[in-house]
């Protein structure tokens, strides 16, 4: 299990966590119950990439068995996770019962930091320390009170998606929900572009290919001045899109809100033919402030629309479902383009009924 271990050794820097993520927490991965560690084992492993395939439970230690595919060739994995500070006896242990089920590798997860030195660097070994790394960069852990905890509805979603994902997957659909919420996902952990760009990028690829929407990434320099990542276009129709990576949320603040508008109320000639943004489309894991109070929606998207412009907002998650959809759908992607995407804008917080309803009205499903 090189890749998991060795996550702990990414760049703190890439896709760092927010300031409600605490930065010590050694002392309550060890106060953790053993359910608790194996849940979270679970979960990491799903955001790996692995997919379930039995639990063992035993007094100390929980033994995880995972199936995962190489080059079409299934293969198992152990993970065993324990509360128990890590030893040499421990790891010979795992790797004898990884022999004995015939297990193509293997590791041993502890949540309490270990004074074993003949197991330090040790591949086949998560210490605690590398443990609430992992679950710090999670896009499915969430710490209330201080404490790790599984996002039971992110990953129960996981598991269902992770099946067509994994034939269909071409586009980074799978690492949208992690890089919405900031975290570079495990199959990008060593990466030197951090989660933000990396969001951008996917978020653009899937637009422009899976939906076949017209568009033009305006580039670094106009990233920097925060006034939004691409323009998009089709039947006439010039959007601007901004893509907002937040562990918790996207909240539009006043200094954004004016950037945009003042974006918006700028013609932008030569790609289509209309030259004024019919609407600023913001996409993000998730937009708390505007759940919370509907009405602030209503005033900003009011702003935009004094404007002569528009105010939308999309959730990550609710793109990878419409994605999905289009992708199952068949192989004639012509479809895709009569998505009528200015019904789905118009709802303003556009939700994922109204953004799968258009897209199976495309495709003629129910």
């Amino acid at each position: 299990m090189k890749s998991i271990a060795a996550s702990n050794t990414a760049n703190p820097a890439a896709g760092a966590p927010d300031d409600d993520v605490p930065t010590d927490d050694l002392s309550e991965a060890s106060r953790l119950a053993l359910d608790d560690v194996r849940r979270l084992c679970q979960t990491l492993a799903v955001e790996l990439g692995l997919t379930p395939a039995g639990i063992q439970l035993y007094g100390s230690h929980v033994d995880l068995l995972f199936s995962s595919t190489v080059l079409l060739r299934p293969r198992q994995v152990l993970i065993r996770a324990t509360t128990d500070p890590a030893s040499i006896l421990a790891l010979d242990n795992v790797r004898a019962e990884a022999a004995d089920r015939g297990c193509a590798d293997y590791l041993l997860v502890s949540s309490h930091p270990s004074q074993d030195e003949q197991i330090a660097g040790s591949e086949h070994v998560l210490d605690a320390a590398g443990f609430i790394d992992l679950c710090r960069r999670s896009a499915m852990v969430e710490w209330p009170n201080r404490r790790p905890r599984v996002r039971r509805a992110a990953y129960q979603t996981a598991r269902q998606r992770a099946e067509a994902l994994s034939e269909l997957d071409v586009l980074g659909l799978a690492w949208l929900p992690a890089l919405a919420r900031h975290r570079l996902p495990p199959t990008l952990r060593h990466s030197t572009v951090t989660a933000d760009e990396w969001f951008e990028r996917a978020v653009f690829c899937v637009i422009t290919t899976v939906f076949r929407v017209n568009g033009h990434r305006l580039g670094s320099a106009s990233r920097g001045k925060r006034v939004g990542d691409a323009l998009l276009w089709w039947r006439g129709r010039l959007v601007l899109l901004d893509c907002k990576a937040a562990y918790s949320g996207y909240r539009l603040g006043v200094d954004d809100e004016r950037r945009l508008l003042d974006y918006a109320r700028q013609r932008q000639p030569g790609y289509c033919d209309s030259e004024v943004i019919d609407c600023v489309v913001l996409v993000s894991s998730e937009f708390p402030t505007f759940d919370a109070d509907p009405k602030r929606f209503v005033e900003r998207r009011r702003r935009f629309q004094e404007a002569g412009s528009n105010l939308a907002c999309v959730r990550a998650d609710d793109l990878v479902d419409a994605a999905l959809a289009m992708l199952q759908a068949g192989d004639d992607t012509r479809r895709a383009e009569s998505v009528a995407w200015h019904r789905v804008l118009c709802q303003g917080m556009v939700t994922n009924d109204r953004l799968l309803g258009a897209c199976r009205a495309a495709i003629g499903g129910p």
